[in-house]
């Protein structure tokens, strides 16, 4: 066990997290070219995905390259592509012996891009011991019965499915047979029955004021001589991860960035900090009490939190890198490197202080720095080292008191971690990590 290098201020209390050592115990792989039919009663236009990727309409399969970097380098994918892709695991429940469910977010990333990418969940069965997986079904998302209080996408259609221009699912919980979904774009939080049909939607306030993003349908561009702008969330800062208490009575979402307030984004001695909310679940509504969770960079982002007990937590804190450092690029190499690898891609233990409202950070794992004593990995170790080099690490549950699930969201097919200009598969990997779950 060792020091962290930076520490975090909070209510003027000074904590240090201390670092443990993670063990991989499982390792699954699930390619990144895996697709899935939509369903009989969706409409031809869901059929094919990507055709609006580039803004203008490309119905012509295969017939551009996805690009990466301002060089435009492509990889071996070209799109658009027949059917909907398995992809984008953004939210993962532990529910009992090998059974999983795991979110899909929004498709290719924008409302404008993802007009054809169908919103969903799925069911897996994960096997670690094997290191295998069965996906078991999906749920397509839809608003048959009309809850959703704004124009859809796909408004004219009798099935109603709800596609990546209408939501942006983050972050999930499962409470009495519904799915309660945190959605970026809304924010919203939503509610689905177990069919996958929306049953409520609610809009996002924290002390009385109305959250809104860009991308809110209550807003718009105004003449350009006016300035007015009511936007206080980033776009595509929602509700990226979403906890729920163990006694399944509060919901615990949280904003993937600082709340715009007073000119400003608020933070404590220049360190944003981000929202964790309050939803309770009998009176169907948020409540004044908030979280704060300090980032140790402001260029960082959270990925996912779950709870392991009525007090303690995990929270996954990321930056934007990705790749291993054996491919690191070197002088002037940029084709068949990395630029900037991944580094800060870390698991906290938090502690919720109702006392002072914040989220304290107890201690950590690195995702990048990984032990593999039993020679478990399926892809290559690098300095002795598993490593979980994506830029976007979205997946964290806690299965038992020794270990925890971790997944990456693929982003497919744009990232590449592990080779360049390669896209991702879906990993989700098993963590033995006992003493980091005692930490207090």
């Amino acid at each position: 066990m060792k020091k962290i290098v930076g520490s975090l201020c909070l209510c003027s209390v000074l904590f240090a997290a201390n670092e443990y050592e993670a063990n991989l115990a499982g390792h699954i792989v699930i390619p990144a070219e895996n697709f899935i039919n939509a369903p009989k009663d969706a409409p031809e236009f869901l059929q094919s995905t990507g055709k609006f990727l580039r803004t203008t309409r490309n119905e012509n399969l295969g017939t551009f390259n996805v690009n990466y970097t301002e060089e435009e380098m492509p990889n071996a994918f070209r799109i658009p592509f027949k059917k909907q892709a398995l992809q984008g695991h953004s939210g993962i429940k532990f529910i009992n012996d090998k059974n999983f469910w795991l979110l899909s977010d929004n498709g290719l990333g924008t409302k404008k891009n993802s007009s054809d990418s169908m919103t969903f969940i799925h069911h897996y069965e994960f096997d670690f011991k094997k290191g295998s997986y069965k996906h078991l079904k999906t749920i397509f998302f839809n608003d048959k019965n009309k809850k959703f209080p704004y124009l859809i996408n796909l408004e004219s259609t009798k099935s109603r499915y709800l596609t990546g221009a209408d939501i942006d699912p983050e972050s999930f919980q499962i409470i009495d047979k519904s799915f309660w979904v945190g959605d970026e774009f809304g924010p919203f939080l939503l509610e689905f029955d177990e069919k996958g049909t929306l049953k409520e939607v609610f809009d996002v306030n924290l002390n009385k004021e109305s959250l809104l993003s860009p991308d809110h349908p209550n807003l718009q561009l105004s003449n350009p001589d006016i300035q007015e702008n009511k936007a206080n969330i980033k776009r595509s800062k929602g509700f990226e991860a979403m906890a729920s208490s163990k006694d399944k009575t509060k919901l615990y979402p949280v904003l993937e960035y600082a709340v715009f307030k007073n000119g400003k984004y608020e933070n404590k001695g220049g360190k944003n900090f981000l929202r964790i909310l309050e939803f309770d679940l009998k009176n169907r509504k948020f409540t004044a009490n908030t979280y704060t969770y300090t980032l140790e960079s402001n260029a960082h982002s959270i990925g996912d939190f779950n709870m392991i007990d009525e007090k303690y937590g995990l929270i996954i804190e990321r930056d934007d890198t990705e790749g291993t450092m054996d491919k690191a690029c070197k002088n002037q190499e940029t084709k068949s490197c990395f630029k900037n690898p991944a580094k800060f891609k870390r698991i906290y233990k938090i502690k919720l202080d109702d006392k002072k409202g914040v989220a304290q950070k107890i201690a950590y794992i690195d995702l990048v720095n990984i032990n593999d004593i039993n020679k478990i990995a399926k892809k290559p170790l690098v300095n002795n080292k598993f490593v979980f080099p994506f830029f976007t690490i979205e997946n964290v549950d806690i299965v038992d008191e020794k270990h925890i699930v971790v997944a990456n969201d693929n982003n497919f097919p744009f990232s590449a971690s592990r080779e360049p200009f390669v896209p991702d598969d879906n990993e989700v990997i098993l963590l033995e990590v006992e003493e980091f779950l005692k930490a207090k």
